[in-house]
């Protein structure tokens, strides 16, 4: 699904859940947010200010006082935003571990990133394809919250959300859409399941509370495991056929 290049934005990471609200996207390859379409007003602020005058040179052409020169900081790299390290763990999917090179055998999972969904601006964070069938993936950020679920109810220091209800149906409507495009009832199209990486200082079950019915809950570092592990029902080429498919544009922007 390549994109024509469109305006970057400069999006802080504390305005990323704004960013992507007022409809930015995520290039996970270039690690950077961009613009669906050019000129859009609600993206505005995000877009890179104008090109700067020459070093040493004010905009009337006089000279200014050379900037002191920038203390070294010695506290490492920035840390890597958990979003960014689920798409590459999601991406690690996708290539030749150990035992497959050992077997010549090629990763079965296939991944899409920001898939557009309908004639809105929504999108699919992630979109896998592999032995189980489909995983869609959303991302929900609630940094330093405790976040705990039971069934279709999740809570954020108890304040409950819609997440699970609003996952489930995402990952139904992918279904619908994937089995239109392939001329089949959705009777026949391959399981579609809805997977939720919260960013939180803890995801876990509620006292002797039940795991939502075909949604994955966990935060982005476990995600991977929980998925890796559902059964598995596509072979090789069922994978290939359905991939073929859900990598085209058309199949996404229809509005079912």
């Amino acid at each position: 699904m390549a994109r024509e290049q469109q305006p970057w934005l400069d999006v802080p990471f504390g305005e990323k859940d704004e960013a992507k609200a007022a409809g930015a996207r995520w290039d996970w390859r270039a690690k950077r947010w961009y613009a669906p379409q050019p000129g859009m007003p609600e993206l505005a602020r995000w877009l890179p200010g104008p090109s700067t005058p020459a070093e040493g040179i004010r905009a009337d052409g006089t000279e200014v006082e050379p900037a002191p020169e920038p203390v070294a900081d010695d506290s490492g790299p920035p840390p890597v935003p958990e979003e960014v390290r689920l798409a590459e763990a999601l991406r690690g999917l996708t290539e030749p571990n150990v035992l497959a090179r050992l077997t010549r055998r090629r990763p079965p999972w296939r991944v899409l990133h920001s898939v557009p969904v309908g004639t809105g601006r929504g999108d699919i964070d992630h979109v896998l394809l592999g032995p189980p069938g489909v995983v869609t993936v959303n991302t929900e950020h609630h940094p330093g919250w405790a976040v705990r679920f039971d069934g279709d109810q999740l809570t954020v220091d108890r304040r409950p959300t819609d997440h699970v209800p609003r996952a489930r149906a995402e990952a139904e409507r992918a279904g619908r859409l994937l089995a239109a495009a392939r001329g089949i009832g959705d009777d026949e199209a391959p399981p579609v399941t809805a997977a939720l990486a919260v960013i939180a200082a803890s995801v876990a079950p509620a006292p002797g509370g039940q795991h939502p019915r075909g949604v994955l809950v966990a935060t982005p570092a476990s995600l991977p495991r929980l998925i890796t592990a559902l059964p598995a029902v596509l072979d090789d080429a069922e994978i290939d056929e359905l991939y073929a498919v859900a990598r085209r544009l058309g199949t996404w922007v229809r509005d079912l």
